[in-house]
């Protein structure tokens, strides 16, 4: 009776056992393909203003820096392609020969063309951006360094312009449009992107200058984004 208590003990031993390792076996093997890129961000670009204004000059340095969130959605089984949803802040700064003066509560904008004085204003101004791009990658779950194309469009809430002459003091303008759109494409491979965007409507529109040139400033714009985990 003992000899057959202990051999029936032994067989279950064994079948635990072998149960056990091929549980063990299976998650060691079995790694899913699926995951998700959310993505902390950071860039600059430079600005080159778009629209043909005359006499118009960029004369000093017009850029930003971007900072913000992506939240990375796979729509196939290996994520090598996502939709992405985020959420960043920007700083702007756009310098040029557009000088604002205000005169009787209202705003005019005035190009200064002069051989001996070179005018430079420099117009700052913050946004709060959303956005919405398709993603595609070439890597698996256990790859960290990947090329990328990152392809979409932003909604931005734009908040007061502040304009800071070379001689003058300082303005606050709310002739900039609240809302505005871009296109962008973002490409590189792993840390290190360009990245290209375009304006879809001007930052301020339906103003004209002290000679009755149309005024319509918006940009494109050329530089690095950065994506860390």
């Amino acid at each position: 009776m003992e000899i057959i208590l202990k051999i029936s003990t032994n067989k279950r031993l064994v079948t635990l056992t072998y149960f056990l390792s091929l549980v063990l076996f299976s998650q060691d093997n079995s790694v899913s393909d699926f995951y998700r890129e959310d993505q902390f961000y950071f860039g600059s670009s430079y600005f080159i203003q778009t629209e043909s204004i005359e006499d118009f000059k960029q004369n000093g340095f017009s850029g930003n820096f971007q900072l913000g969130f992506i939240r990375d959605i796979p729509i196939n089984s290996s994520s090598s392609k996502a939709i992405g949803i985020g959420l960043g802040f920007e700083r702007n700064y756009f310098t040029s020969n557009v000088q604002p003066r205000k005169q009787n509560d209202k705003i005019d904008y005035e190009i200064i063309v002069s051989r001996f004085l070179e005018s430079k204003n420099k117009i700052s101004f913050s946004s709060i951006s959303i956005p919405i791009e398709y993603r595609w990658r070439k890597t698996t779950i256990t790859d960290y360094k990947f090329w990328r194309i990152y392809s979409g469009f932003k909604i931005k809430k734009n908040f007061t312009l502040y304009s800071n002459p070379s001689y003058g003091s300082e303005l606050r303008i709310k002739d900039i449009e609240d809302w505005t759109s871009s296109i962008y494409l973002n490409a590189g491979y792993n840390t290190w992107n360009i990245s290209l965007e375009y304006d879809l409507n001007p930052l301020i529109k339906n103003k004209k200058t002290t000679e009755e040139t149309d005024l319509n400033i918006s940009f494109f714009r050329i530089g690095l984004i950065f994506y860390f985990l």
